[in-house]
Parts: structure tokens; sequence; C-alpha cells
């Protein structure tokens, strides 16, 4: 088995209240990580994502279930045996040590002789751009590059896993997309195994090999990036990566495809075909997914496919590159990114809006 291959197996995680309630954390969890992929833990606060993250560290025990490291079972271990370096949310840093000695920390734990620490702390801020930063304190430095130091020091043990617990919450926004960029390269220029925890929905998105969604302790989905926002495997994963419309629909028939299942739908008495998850059946109410990208909007419905849907503009939002409006459609409240920000359409306008069948998506209620 490959090195850094990381592999749950039903893992279960209870806790008893003082009032003598059992609470389950997180509920049979199953996730393969190959050598390699970085794999991010996505949900709401309370989902069960950095109680999964602290069992594979070893900072809490599995109630049941099994962590294989390379086929071997480290659910038991202490944090120091299982090979993992691992990013904090707070950097985690001695104030008290400079740069060096922060990175070197591990080494010595490792007892690396002073020419090899030398040798691979110098490797280290060079590959996080510290060099000439060594001799200060964590207090000299700026939250990003403490963060660097935190990076560099999980790095430098040369551990089989990386694990990052939120690592860039405390970073300003912009300071966080540049820094989760250098994560990522810095990840595949290594080659280690990576597991990372967020609520953010566009980090997840920019760093991943696979997203893992959970919710109440339980993993709603795993899949790429582009998977999991195109074909969401409910309607929790679709409303919590991005945005989405949800609109009841019938099912008039359904067709299988080498590319999937697709359901002729009545969408307001128009007949239409869609990608649909499998599993669908004809004649039942099912959920037509729309994200607000893929809606086109136009004063005329000339300018738009064909079918398209009366609508009135209940809010006009300006961003500059896009326009942002709420609609009311029918029975449906829809909210649509239009790209054309050179004309703006006026709140209590009607309008004309169709959509992009290929990316909107049925699911079974």
């Amino acid at each position: 088995m490959p090195v850094g291959t990381l592999v749950l197996e039903d893992v279960t995680k209870s806790f008893i209240t003082p009032e003598k309630r059992t609470i389950t954390a997180v509920d049979k969890a199953n996730l393969r990580i190959e050598q390699g992929q970085f794999v991010t833990l996505l949900g709401p606060s309370g989902c069960g994502k950095t109680t999964t993250l602290r069992m594979i560290a070893g900072f809490e025990f599995p109630t049941s279930g099994r962590i294989l490291l390379d086929g071997r079972d480290i659910a038991a271990m202490p944090p120091n045996k299982r090979e993992m370096g691992m990013v904090f949310q707070s950097y985690a840093l001695f104030p008290h040590l400079n740069v060096f000695d922060n990175i070197a920390y591990g080494l010595q734990l490792q007892n690396k002789s002073g020419a090899e620490i030398k040798r691979i702390v110098g490797e280290m801020t060079t590959l996080v751009n510290l060099s000439g930063l060594e001799r200060r304190r964590p207090a000299e430095l700026s939250g990003g590059q403490q963060q660097r130091v935190a990076l560099a020091r999980a790095i430098a043990i040369h551990p089989k896993v990386l694990l990052f617990d939120e690592p860039l919450s405390n970073l300003d926004a912009k300071l966080r997309v540049g820094l989760r960029t250098e994560i990522r390269r810095l990840q595949k220029q290594l080659g280690i195994s990576s597991v990372y925890v967020t609520h953010d929905q566009s980090e997840a998105m920019s760093l991943s090999d696979l997203i893992v969604v959970m919710n109440a302790g339980r993993i709603e989905q795993i899949g790429k990036p582009n998977e999991i926002y195109l074909r969401p495997a409910n309607k929790f994963v679709a409303d919590f990566i991005g945005r989405a419309n949800f609109i009841s629909v019938k099912v008039l028939s359904v067709k299988a495809g080498p590319n999937g299942a697709s359901a002729e739908i009545d969408l307001f008495g128009q007949r239409m075909l869609v990608p649909a998850q499998a599993g669908m059946q004809a004649n039942h109410t099912a959920t037509l997914v729309i994200r607000p990208e893929s809606i086109f909007i136009s004063p005329n419905a000339a300018d738009l496919p064909a079918p398209a849907f009366t609508a009135q503009v209940r809010s006009t939002t300006y961003y500059g590159v896009n326009v942002e409006y709420d609609l009311a459609a029918n029975n449906a409240e829809l909210n649509v990114v239009d790209n054309d920000s050179s004309r703006i359409l006026l709140e209590g306008s009607n309008v004309f809006w169709s959509f992009a069948a290929d990316r909107a998506y049925v699911l079974n209620e």
C-alpha cells in the first residue's frame, strides 16, 4: 500500500453529556484518502469535521471503527506516533522561540543532528519564503508569516499525512487567498496526503482534489469540486455549496444514458429534459436545482434560449463585475447572477428568464 494512504472505516465518536445523554458527533464515517491527495472536510459548525480531524490526529479516540494509515490501525495510537504534521488555527507557535527554533522543534524530538536540523530548517524557510527571518520571534511576525512558520514546522518532520484545522480563519480575506494558493502549491510539490478542515466553500473548492461534505455528524457526499457543485447528492449539499435555486417540478419520464439519467420535467407548463439523480421515478414530484449564474435574464424573450419564462424583478444589486437580481417567477423566488453589468434591470420591471439545462439538476425529494 502506498505511503500516506489514510482510510476511515465506520469511524464513530460519541460523547456523554453531564445529563447522561449520548451525543454522536461523528456517525460511521467512511473515507479513503490516497497518497498525495488533498481532501477537505467541509460543513457548518457542529457538523463533526473538526472531531473527525482530531481523531485522525490522535487528539480524540473513536468510540468505534478503525483508522488505517498504510494498512496499520492507528486509532489507539498517541499523536506523536502517527507520523502526521498538523497546522492549527491558532498557529500554536512557541512565543519564546525564534523562527528557526520553532521549525526545528519537531526535528529535535526526532533526535536529528545539529547539522541535519540546520539543513532541513534552511530548506523549509526557503520553501515558505521566510529566508532572513530565522532569528525573529512570533510577536515580530505578521499573521501570514506566523502561519508560514507553522506550516514549515509541520512539513519539516516529513509526515505521511498533513492535517490543517481551519488554518486561515484568523487572516484577512486577501491574505487568505494568497496563502491558500501557497498551501496548495507546496502540497502538490511535496506530494503529502493532506486533510483540511474548513467551513469556507470557496476555500474547499479552490484547494481540494476531493471534498467531503458533512452535516450533523454524517458524510453527505464525497466528490471532486465540480461533482459536488453540479451534481449534489441532496438539497443540503446543493444549498451549502455555493447558492442554489430550488423549484418543485413534476417528473414526466426518466431516460437512462451513457452520462447518467435525465428527467423530462414539467416546469411552469413547459416540458424540459434535465440531468437527474439516479433512482428518479416518473409521475413523482422532484426538486429542480439551478445555480444563479446558470440563469439568463433579459427584457426580451427573443434574446434567450427557449423556453423563456416571465418574472418580475424584486431587487437589484450592482457588484461591478456582475449584477444580482431577485426575481418573483410564478410560485418561485429566484436568485440570478448576470455577468452583463453594462445594463441594470430596474426593480419592479417585468423580464424573461431561461437557464442552461445541462447545468441544472433534478433531485429526488
